[in-house]
């Protein structure tokens, strides 16, 4: 993978356990590899970032973490617990760049939708949201928002 990793630590300390560790993850599309043994951890309060082309393996990384596509060989552990990807959707969510629901809507509504798909207690995204600092744009319309 051509991509490069850019982290910040924002609060917390690099010396707690990982949040999300990937081990070895490795895709391959016929003759293409398209993830070649991946592995990083992500620690609470540290930010990750994935950069590089068009074609470096971005969205495929980050649809196999998320359980979207299946890998060739690699796992995912969650506070140190392997996370099988029929599990992964109760820790995380993936969103593709390209898709932005329901723009007119406000962020909010968009919130209570997802999770009433996922079937998420009101106490789960009231969480969510005092983790993610949400509340100051829960009354803006997604198109507000920037990416």
């Amino acid at each position: 993978m051509d991509a490069i990793s850019a982290r910040t630590n924002i609060v917390g300390s690099l010396d707690a356990p990982p949040l999300l560790d990937v081990a070895g993850l490795s895709k391959r599309y016929g003759d293409q590899m398209a993830l070649a043994d991946i592995s990083f951890d992500v620690r609470s309060g540290e930010i990750l970032g994935l950069i590089g082309p068009n074609g470096a393996g971005k969205t495929s990384l980050l649809e196999a973490i998320a359980g979207v596509i299946p890998v060739d060989t690699g796992c995912v552990h969650w506070q140190g617990s392997f996370l099988p990807s029929s599990r992964r959707r109760e820790r995380m969510f993936f969103l593709p760049d390209g898709l932005r629901p329901w723009e007119d809507q406000y962020v909010g509504r968009v919130i209570e939708f997802i999770a009433s798909v996922y079937r998420t207690k009101e106490t789960g995204v009231a969480r969510t949201v005092a983790t993610l600092g949400l509340s100051p744009v829960l009354g803006k319309r997604v198109f507000a928002l920037s990416k």
